[in-house]
């Protein structure tokens, strides 16, 4: 017969307040009871759909809980001796989820723009080289962008400078690679500011749409 070890209603109600203190939206976590050590029914928190979650396990004979995501790891075993050591390792996993939730998804954005940039590609039959005329342009357009990113978000004095230096280092290549060449550097340029600003996922999307809205011209450019 299975045992429950579920959480008092005290301690949700302690669970429901550490997330309200570390900014996070009750309202966006379930309470389940799941089996764990064959008869054991313990309480576990879902985050949204459940990819990431915090069960905790504690019974007379162990105790445990499971960190998803951890601090290193995808999942994570922790041994709390008391309660109020299960309160820490939950604050801790609620610092690691709003890490995980607001970090942009990087790798996604690069395959996206990486698609993108290869349709665009495959319209053209030689990589020439950047005439001149299109290189002064693809500088005002970068130019451009470097004064809408620093008046949509609040740059420092040293976030401003590398993204201006990153893009200036893109009008230089415009001159000395041809453009399907100069094409991937502008992806990798793309990936490389939004990965440095450090920025949250909202923001970083913002950017990417910003950036593709504007770089979008310069490969039309070169096309």
């Amino acid at each position: 017969m299975a045992k429950k070890y579920t959480l008092l209603r005290s301690q949700k109600n302690r669970v429901f307040e550490i997330l309200r203190e570390e900014g996070l939206e009750p309202a966006d976590f379930k309470w389940v009871k799941v089996n764990s050590g064959g008869t054991i029914i313990v309480s576990k928190l879902d985050y949204r759909d459940g990819t990431y979650y915090f069960q905790f396990s504690w019974y007379e004979l162990n105790s445990w809980c499971v960190a998803a995501p951890g601090k290193y790891r995808a999942m994570e075993y922790e041994h709390p001796r008391n309660w109020s050591e299960h309160e820490v390792c939950f604050r801790n996993w609620t610092r690691y989820l709003k890490r995980e939730i607001n970090a942009p998804d990087l790798w996604t954005d690069i395959e996206k723009y990486r698609l993108l940039f290869s349709s665009t590609l495959s319209q053209q039959l030689v990589n020439e080289p950047i005439s001149a005329c299109e290189a002064d342009k693809i500088r005002e357009v970068l130019s451009s962008l470097a004064e809408k990113i620093e008046a949509k978000f609040e740059l420092s004095y040293e976030q401003r400078e590398f993204v201006r230096d990153k893009l200036d280092y893109l009008a230089e290549a415009a001159r000395r690679q041809r453009c399907t060449d100069w094409t991937y550097s502008v992806l990798g340029v793309a990936v490389t500011i939004v990965t440095v600003l450090n920025l949250e996922q909202y923001h970083a999307e913002t950017l990417w749409r910003l950036a593709g809205n504007e770089l979008g011209q310069l490969i039309r450019l070169t096309v």
